[in-house]
């Protein structure tokens, strides 16, 4: 009988798997995002910009468009930069275990979020910190 999702504890190999076929699938499918999303910028959008500024030398309007671009790719980038790190420490066997308190996080947690390096109670904590 399966333990609950949960309790803290090791993550059996059948849950590593699914997780890491979950995060190679996330990851795969971040950089069609970005692929699509750039091409599409560099495409429509980029050249509808570059009409406009030309047709009233509006430079804010494609420093508008840039931004927003470079926004969209940096907050996948950090993504896809916590996927590797979730992978890494799954092969390195470190995979589960909270950075802080070194306990377990709950299997349904890490299903949920599978680059979560933080229990619930530490990322709680984390957070109050970073935002004071």
């Amino acid at each position: 009988m399966p333990e609950n999702k949960n309790n803290r504890r090791q993550m059996t190999d059948q849950e590593f798997e699914r997780v890491r076929q979950s995060l190679l699938e996330r990851k795969k499918n971040l950089w069609n995002q970005i692929m699509q999303e750039l091409e599409r910028e560099a495409g429509q959008r980029h050249q509808s910009a570059l009409d406009t500024i030309r047709e009233s030398g509006d430079h804010a309007l494609e420093e508008l468009f840039e931004s927003n671009v470079l926004h969209m790719v940096e907050r996948k980038a950090r993504e896809l930069e916590n996927i590797e790190a979730a992978l890494t420490r799954i092969d390195s066997g470190k995979y589960g275990q909270c950075v802080d308190c070194g306990r377990w996080i709950r299997p349904a947690r890490l299903e949920v979020m599978p680059d979560s390096v933080r229990c619930r109670r530490c990322q709680e904590q984390y957070e109050k910190i970073e935002n004071l």
